[in-house]
């Protein structure tokens, strides 16, 4: 969908409207997640590691789904979780890039979705102009989360400084016999960190991430989440899932 940076002209009219659902996550099957995000987003997705094709950089995520474009924790006309990421949260706002000097609050906004009203919700600006109350939580919002991903990619290269990111080994196995392996997702292995020498370990521990990596060990249980998730909504069984990581 188009994103427009939010300007007090185009958008003089516009109201946000509560959130309704999670209709506009429907098609997404991951997003990426803050560090201060872990110990609940583990509660109910499976978090993993993702490598940017160009950069090489690990990003951290919550999976949605293990295969396809639509979330399999939309179901039923409703988000099957206790704990919504604020990657999902944020919509329709985006933070616009740093160069766009002419964007309100330093907001991009999605113009096509139903949150946003000309008559219905809390008005982004007021009469004279100037952006809401509402406008800007919405900004001091996402500058938080923009933080919590800057602290999660800090965790995710202490990771790769240790060298304790291992590939993920995933099969699964459908009814009808179809089988896939899914690639490119990474997670720590467990005695790559058990074997680190003390040193590394008080790093790790001093910075708050080993015990953000263990919560992220722990998460990968929740693949069989997903399993149980697909098989509630979908017309072929995913009837074995095999998962481990590749030393």
């Amino acid at each position: 969908m188009p994103v427009f940076t939010l300007n007090a002209i185009r958008h003089a009219k516009a109201r946000l409207r509560p959130q309704a659902d999670m209709a506009h996550a429907e098609r997404q099957n991951h997003a990426r997640i803050g560090l201060s995000e872990v110990g609940l987003a583990a509660t109910d997705y499976p978090l993993f590691l993702m490598k940017h094709a160009q950069t090489g950089r690990f990003t951290l995520c919550a999976l949605f789904a293990l295969e396809g474009e639509r979330s399999w924790y939309m179901l039923g006309g409703g988000w099957q979780a206790t704990y919504l990421p604020e990657a999902l949260l944020r919509h329709p706002f985006f933070l616009a890039p740093p160069e766009d000097t002419d964007a309100v609050l330093g907001l991009a906004v999605e113009e096509s979705s139903p949150r946003l009203h000309d008559r219905e919700g809390d008005a982004l600006f007021g009469a004279d102009g100037q952006p809401t109350v509402t406008a800007t939580r919405v900004a001091d919002k996402l500058s938080r989360h923009r933080d919590d991903l800057d602290a999660a990619a800090a965790f995710t290269a202490a990771l790769a400084a240790e060298e304790v990111i291992r590939p993920l080994s995933l099969r699964l196995r459908f009814a009808d016999g179809r089988e896939n392996q899914v690639e490119g997702l990474y997670g720590i292995g467990a005695d790559a960190l058990a074997g680190l020498p003390d040193a590394a370990v008080l790093r790790l521990h001093r910075a708050g991430h080993l015990h953000a990596a263990h919560v992220m060990m722990a998460s990968a249980n929740q693949l069989y989440r997903l399993q149980q998730l697909h098989n509630a909504g979908a017309g072929t069984a995913l009837t074995e899932l095999a998962f481990a990581l590749r030393d």
